[in-house]
């Protein structure tokens, strides 16, 4: 059992104060059997009223709208979560009945989500690999282990190289990412092996020389006859455990972004986020939530934004998803 103390502030800074800005959050972390949520304090500018629902894959879902002008949003997480080690995995039933089981709940509509392999021009690809390994894996969960294995041995962990909008294709192609990227790949060669697959965000503890701390990290859920979901991090090769704290699943990165927002304006919009997970409490400095902050300070992320053009990206994503 171990007790962590989680610190994620998001920054967003405008060249010229914005208004109405509508954000979507997914800041809550996990409260169950394994992962027990001791705390949990959201800080946001200004201090609009945060209304919260449970999504369709029971994630918490935080939504505001802060209307006055400002030129700069700060939204903050803090959290207190004591994490503990799960049961080491045994397989519960005979490999032709765990793979008889995955055929049939293929097309029902608790797995069918889970399921969808992106469109893609390595899919060829993606099912020699997919063949090769079904030869020498004999249950899933030997499956995945071995596509964990081979995501991590075959791709190279770089920051900058790719963002959220990098393609299946452009990751594959170079063989370099982060975690994101290393998610995404597995997700869809499980996906084309016919395991329920699910995309994870959260955090991760890299004191014990884990790869992804210092940002959000993602990691992969598979669905395990006789054993139901179990999560595999291929940018470390590990079962995901104590050390991983799970804050949204779904579909993909989209489901599961810890925030996503819209504002009216058309002002360039920059974002800086900040993450620590540690064992030790820490004085958080509030003085970036309650004030504007400089847009010189503030240059990780920078995109062009306004409130109707990302109105018709939401649009057809949804629209897409249908």
């Amino acid at each position: 059992m171990i007790k962590f103390f989680l610190y994620h502030t998001t920054i967003y800074s405008y060249t010229n104060p914005v208004i109405e800005s509508t954000n979507k959050i997914l800041l809550y972390p996990y409260n169950d059997l394994f992962q027990q949520l001791v705390n949990h304090r959201l800080t946001i500018s200004g201090n609009p009223n945060v209304s919260t629902y449970l999504d369709d894959y029971n994630n918490r879902v935080g939504f505001f709208t802060y209307t006055p002008p400002h030129k700069s949003l700060a939204i903050n997480s803090e959290a207190e979560i004591i994490s503990k080690s799960q049961p080491v995995f045994e397989e519960k039933m005979e490999s032709k009945d765990q793979w008889k089981y995955l055929d049939e709940i293929g097309n029902t509509v608790d797995y069918l989500p889970f399921l969808c392999v992106e469109k893609n021009d390595s899919l060829s690809e993606f099912n020699r690999i997919v063949t090769d390994l079904k030869k020498t894996s004999e249950t899933p969960y030997l499956f995945a282990r071995n596509i964990c294995l081979f995501i991590n041995e075959n791709f190279n962990y770089e920051k900058g190289i790719t963002n959220v909008f990098s393609t299946i294709d452009e990751v594959w192609k170079i063989k370099t990412g982060v975690c994101q990227d290393f998610t995404n790949v597995m997700i869809q060669l499980c996906r084309t092996a016919k395991i329920p697959s699910r995309y994870v965000s959260g955090y991760v503890f890299a004191d014990e020389g884990l790869r992804g701390a210092g940002a959000t990290h993602a990691w992969v859920e598979i669905f395990i006859p006789g054993h139901g979901w179990l999560g595999l991090d291929p940018t470390n090769n590990c079962i995901a455990d104590k050390f991983h704290i799970r804050l949204a699943v779904g579909r993909n990165y989209d489901d599961c972004a810890p925030v996503k927002g819209v504002f009216r304006g058309n002002e360039k919009q920059f974002m800086d986020v900040r993450v620590q997970l540690d064992t030790r409490k820490r004085n958080l400095n509030y003085e970036l939530i309650n004030q504007d902050v400089d847009v010189e300070e503030v240059k990780e992320i920078s995109f062009q934004n306004s409130y109707q053009k990302n109105l018709e990206m939401i649009q057809q994503q949804q629209q897409q998803q249908q």
